[in-house]
């Protein structure tokens, strides 16, 4: 049994031309998918937050973030002076 949301949404998609209806297949798999099930996707995210969390507290206390990236870019890209 079809709920009323259900019908009406039938209803609208049957006054669609044809030639639209690749437009209304697009945007009832793009809903599909982002209703679908994220367990995989939030397992792997969490797998590699706890990745970089392992890494957490390595840094010496005077270790200068911003000089590492200068450092960093210097080496990649040479010294544009």
């Amino acid at each position: 049994m079809m709920t009323h949301m259900k019908e009406r949404a039938v209803e609208l998609i049957e006054r669609i031309p044809d030639d639209n209806m690749f437009y209304v297949i697009n945007i009832l798999q793009n809903l599909e998918e982002m209703s679908s099930d994220k367990t995989a996707e939030k397992k792997q995210a969490m797998e590699a937050l706890e990745g970089v969390l392992k890494f957490s507290g390595r840094l010496s206390e005077d270790f200068d973030a911003d000089k590492e990236l200068e450092l960093a870019r210097e080496e990649k890209y040479g010294n544009p002076d």
